[in-house]
């Protein structure tokens, strides 16, 4: 006993010893580049990557595997509620997490090894799966994969299929989020699938049918879902039979030809102990001259649903399967709609461009539920063991009132009851989670020369009284909601999130807001900058422009008119974590660079792409960033002698593009553009009746791509537009913008080039050929002379008529209409010499008299 007494004894001494001598030696254990171990209640990421690995062929499918222990750094149970991907969709088609028992000695020696045709691990469970660019996934609150420690899932298993060649090593992977502090629900997966339906050729209807009751311990929740079957799959229902109030209730409804994902329930659903669950697969073989059958290879099919739920934490499992049809009394019960395919997604179809083989579940118990110990371990050694794709996707973008449109012809509709609405200087427009239009003008107030005293308002005296933000039907167009009022004092960006939440920026205030939902009470939710006080360093913003959310609540700010920058803030604000941009400083010889900003005066995102785009406006483009860290893309679209205020996007029909561009000196036709994201190309223009806009300032489309809005600061209206018919690309990579491209009636469309973006240190190497701003720059070189002479001619002529002597001397001292023309005509970016490149809008008073000043100054050269 003394003995006993003693080696505690010593086992306490060394673990203090070590407890002291860590800090102090400043030694840190870790593998793989990971943090130290961190306290034991906090939470922390971990990386896991696949070691150098670069593939040779298409459709390489890799794995590599790591203890639980040796990634989290320590030997207890830890708990991952949250994963990141490491990777974009440019390397990587898609990556698999899985939580394993062990992993053979071969694969343990081996680092990494072929996994598209042998197994993953042994006992494989999918915990995480990714693609497309998809954003973080988190779990519920209080919701974890357990892990490690007193589990019996020792190991991980990365799998990342290449779907191409790669010219040098990859070393993707995934960030978990780990704590060592037990949550209160452990998350699990429930799988039903089918082994037995034989499936006749030409058949439009065969239905396989899987049911048991569960008899587990605990209630599950469940809160998402995937399906999968192969090329005859058309629908996957779900349901929860509750045994108590005998209610039967859907628990999913997906569509096997899109991205294999986790889809999560519109609400949490209960499953009691004794509830039945049941799963229907339906098959369509029409054209199938061949019988099929349930089997592993992609002529056969295949019937699975898997349900994640979370449960009790320590009594709770992290497995459950259901195989067989055992209640064919609840097959009779089902509703008439049970097989009713959803309606078509191009999204989500573009998406699903791979054949996805998957591994069959072994189950051993057919009559009823079975735990994951009931499973068999071994794997049928001919089956690939390749487990679902995708992430946690939001339904709402999926119902059938949302559904995509193919991207083509967009149609002005004439006579809709929004354009009868006058307003303020109307500046922004967004669409809610309900399809209404959200319009934000300045009322009362307008954007004129003197409205500023430099980055400062003049008059801070009281905010615009009358409600600045207006609700209209899509439909009819009559105004069901307005806010806003005495809050404001210059109105410039709006945004509303997939939350529903209202984002704004005011330029007089240099502040950003996120209010709730139709403004909640009117006090912001969030709050960024300081009030009246313009700066550029992480607290203050200097006239920000715009706001696009992501939907893990990151959000992105145009800081445009003084600071010509784009910041990225994670969810609750604070300092910004990433940014990008700079003044646009170049003279001749090349384009700006990708971060050389003149005025980002839009953004939107490309959720599914990865990218956040902004309309570079007195660029002329369009320029794209990586929305994970602001890192180059090569998506730049230069609109040649053009400024671009606004853009969308839709994700339909593999992207597109919706770009407004404004007033400017070369007399370019002022309308909205189509550009395909996939082909880089314009597909379509639009203006009301094609005659042109006027002063658009910002664009918007529906969520299901079948409606564009675009609004005005002058005429003060908010115009829609239909999107129809197929969506047919232009195959050329410098293309006109029109079917009458070129000069018609004076008015000629600008060109438009999709380029490779110079990079952002502005390497010459890497710029294309002069074009655009170069070329002009190179031109107004040596015609400066003239122009000048020109300019003093036509001023003087001006005085001596006494015509347009306010508008001349209004926007010589402060306005901007004059001051642009004179920059732009000289080609000149530069900040020393000239003011700044107008970073006012042009307002109702100076507009017109700008576009004559122009026409005479045209005329005269």
């Amino acid at each position: 006993m003394s003995e006993a007494m003693s080696v505690g004894a010593l086992r306490l001494a060394v673990i203090a010893l070590l407890a002291v001598a860590a800090p102090v030696f400043g030694r840190r254990f870790h593998t793989r580049g990971e943090p130290a171990v961190r306290p034991h209640h906090s939470s922390r990421p971990v990386e896991f990557h696949m070691p150098p690995y670069q593939p040779k062929e298409n459709d390489a499918y890799v794995c590599t595997g790591i203890k639980v222990s040796d990634l989290a750094g320590t030997d207890a149970t830890v708990w991952v509620t949250q994963y990141r991907a490491l990777s974009d969709a440019d390397t990587a088609h898609h990556m698999l997490l899985f939580q394993c028992d062990d992993l053979t000695p071969q694969q343990r020696a081996a680092g990494k090894w072929e996994c598209g045709h042998h197994g993953v691990c042994q006992n494989s469970q999918v915990m995480y799966a990714w693609a497309k660019n998809a954003p973080a996934t988190k779990l519920p609150d209080d919701v974890g994969f357990k892990i490690g420690g007193t589990t019996q899932h020792k190991y991980l298993v990365l799998q990342i299929h290449y779907a191409h060649p790669l010219p040098a090593p990859d070393t993707s992977g995934v960030e978990l989020m780990v704590s060592e502090k037990p949550q209160k629900y452990q998350a699990g997966i429930y799988l039903l699938l089918d082994g037995s339906v034989v499936i006749p050729p030409n058949t439009p209807v065969t239905h396989a049918d899987v049911n048991c009751q569960f008899n587990g311990e605990n209630t599950l929740t469940a809160f998402a879902y995937r399906v999968h079957a192969h090329k005859l799959g058309k629908v996957i229902t779900g349901y929860r039979y509750n045994t108590q109030n005998q209610t039967l209730v859907e628990m999913a409804r997906g569509n096997p030809q899109w991205p294999q994902a986790f889809y999560p329930m519109k609400h949490p659903i209960d499953i009691h102990p004794g509830d039945l669950v049941h799963a229907r697969c339906t098959f369509d073989s029409t054209g199938r001259n061949r019988t099929t059958r349930i089997g592993a290879t992609s002529a056969d099919e295949m019937c699975n649903l898997y349900v994640m739920y979370y449960t009790d934490a320590e009594k709770g499992r992290s497995a459950f399967a259901c195989m067989g049809e055992n209640v064919p009394e609840l097959t009779d019960a089902l509703p008439a709609n049970s097989d009713q395919p959803l309606p078509p997604n191009p999204l989500l179809e573009e998406h699903a461009k791979h054949t996805h083989k998957e591994d069959m579940y072994n189950v051993a118990a057919t009559g009823s539920s079975a735990g994951a110990a009931d499973m068999q371990s071994e794997q049928q050694p001919e089956q690939p063991e390749l487990q679902p794709i995708g992430t946690v996707l939001n339904p709402d973008d999926y119902e059938p009132g949302r559904i995509a449109k193919a991207l083509g012809g967009v149609q002005f509709v004439h006579n809709w009851g929004g354009s009868a609405h006058t307003f303020g200087q109307a500046v922004a427009v967004s669409v809610d989670l309900s399809g209404n239009v959200v319009v934000f003008h300045r009322a009362s107030r307008a954007w004129s020369g003197g409205s500023f005293n430099g980055n400062r308002l003049r008059d801070t005296s009281s905010p615009i009284p009358e409600n600045t933000i207006v609700y209209l039907r899509n439909d009819t167009g009559e105004i069901v909601f307005q806010m806003g009022a005495r809050f404001f004092y210059m109105p410039h960006g709006l945004t509303i999130d997939h939350e529903d939440n209202v984002w704004c920026t005011d330029v007089g205030m240099h502040q950003v807001f996120k209010f709730s939902p139709r403004g909640g009470d009117g006090t912001p939710q969030l709050t960024l900058g300081t009030k009246f006080e313009p700066g550029s360093d992480d607290y203050h913003f200097c006239k920000p422009t715009s706001v696009a959310v992501m939907r893990d609540g990151s959000f992105f700010v145009a800081d445009g008119y003084c600071n010509t920058r784009i910041l990225k803030f994670g969810p609750g604000g604070g300092r910004p974590v990433r940014t990008v941009g700079r003044a646009s400083s170049s003279l001749l010889g090349r384009p700006p660079a990708l971060d050389e900003f003149n005025i980002p005066h839009s953004l939107t995102l490309l959720e599914d792409r990865n990218m956040i785009c902004t309309a570079d406006r007195e660029n002329g483009r369009v320029v794209c960033f990586r929305a994970s860290d602001l890192s180059a893309t090569d998506v730049t679209i230069n609109w040649q002698r053009s400024r671009i205020y606004g853009l969308a996007y839709s994700p339909r029909d593999g992207g597109a593009l919706f770009v407004v561009n404004g007033p400017n000196y070369a007399g370019n036709k002022v309308q909205g553009y189509v550009v395909s994201v996939t082909s880089k190309s314009v597909t379509s223009t639009f203006s009301p009746d094609g005659n042109g806009l006027s002063n658009p300032h910002d664009v918007a489309v529906s969520r299901d791509g079948s409606a564009v809005y675009v609004v005005e600061l002058n005429p003060r209206k908010v115009w829609r537009f239909n999107v129809d018919g197929p969506h047919t690309a232009q195959k050329k990579s410098n293309v006109q913008t029109s079917a009458a491209a070129g000069v018609a009636g004076g008015v000629q469309d600008p060109t438009v080039e999709f380029v490779k973006s110079p990079d952002a240190a502005g390497d010459d190497s890497a710029a294309p050929s002069l074009s655009g701003h170069a070329k002009l720059a190179m031109a107004a070189l040596f015609g400066v002379p003239v122009v000048l002479f020109v300019v003093i001619m036509a001023v003087l002529r001006l005085r001596k008529r006494n015509q347009r002597r306010r508008f001349f001397l209004h926007n010589l001292n402060d306005g901007p209409g004059h001051r642009k023309t004179l920059d732009s005509l000289l080609g000149t970016k530069s900040r020393q010499g000239f003011e700044p490149l107008a970073t006012q809008d042009l307002d109702d008073d100076s507009d017109s008299d700008v576009e004559e000043f122009i026409a005479k100054i045209k005329s005269r050269t």
